[in-house]
C-alpha cells in the first residue's frame, strides 16, 4: 500500500467514524417516528401543527402521499430529539417564532394561499442569501423545515419507491441510454446527497 492509498483509507474511516453516529441517530429518529403509539415529544401541540402544515407546502399531497401523510412532522420532531444539539433546538425555536411574527397572525390562521405566499416568499429570500450568509430567522425556519421535510418523505417508503425510482432487484446494467428510457427522468431512490 502506498502512501496516498493510505492516506484515503484513514480518511474514509475518519469520516466514517465521525458521521456514523449522527446518520444511525437520523434513521433511528425515523424508526420512532413510524411506530403506532409515537407522540411528538419536542414539539408542543401548536407547533407540532405549524410544522406539518409548513411540510405540507413544500410536500403536498398529488397523486402520491404528501409530507404529513407519511408522518414527516412526527420525523421533524424525533429529529430534534435524537440528533440536534440544544443550540439547534434554540435556534429552530428561535426561527419559528419569528416566522410566525412574519405571518402578521397565527398562521395557522391563514388561508391556503397566504400560507403559501409567505413560505415561498421566505424560501427565495433564504436561497438569495449567499453561501456562508445570515440568513433572517424566519427564512432559516422555512429552509430547515424544508431540509427536514424533503429528508423525512425521501426516507419514507411512499417517497422511496413512489417518486423516486426504485427497483428492489436491479436488472441489467444500461450505461448509455436516453434520459427518457432512465425513469421518466425521476432521481434513484439511492440518491446519497440532498438537492435543494
Amino acid at each position: 500500500m502506498n502512501r496516498r492509498e493510505w492516506l484515503r483509507s484513514m480518511s474514509a474511516l475518519a469520516v466514517g467514524a465521525i458521521a456514523g453516529p449522527s446518520l444511525l441517530a437520523v434513521f433511528d429518529a425515523h424508526a420512532t417516528s413510524r411506530k403506532p403509539d409515537a407522540k411528538p415529544q419536542f414539539l408542543d401541540p401548536a407547533r407540532y401543527s405549524l410544522v406539518g402544515a409548513v411540510s405540507d407546502i413544500v410536500i403536498p399531497r398529488t397523486d402520491t402521499p404528501g409530507a404529513v401523510d407519511v408522518g414527516v412532522p412526527l420525523f421533524i420532531d424525533q429529529m430534534f430529539v435524537a440528533v440536534y444539539t440544544k443550540a439547534d433546538r434554540t435556534r429552530y425555536l428561535t426561527a419559528m417564532a419569528a416566522f410566525e411574527k412574519a405571518a402578521g397572525k397565527p398562521f395557522l390562521q391563514l388561508d391556503d394561499a397566504q400560507r403559501k405566499a409567505l413560505v415561498t416568499r421566505l424560501h427565495t429570500e433564504a436561497l438569495a442569501v449567499p453561501r456562508g450568509g445570515k440568513l433572517a430567522p424566519a427564512a432559516d425556519f422555512v429552509l430547515m423545515s424544508k431540509k427536514l421535510a424533503m429528508l423525512g418523505f425521501f426516507l419514507s417508503q411512499p417517497g422511496c419507491t413512489q417518486v423516486l425510482q426504485y427497483a428492489p432487484v436491479p436488472g441489467a446494467w444500461k450505461g448509455d441510454i436516453p434520459l427518457a428510457e432512465a425513469g421518466n427522468g425521476r432521481a434513484w431512490a439511492v440518491e446519497t446527497e440532498l438537492k435543494i
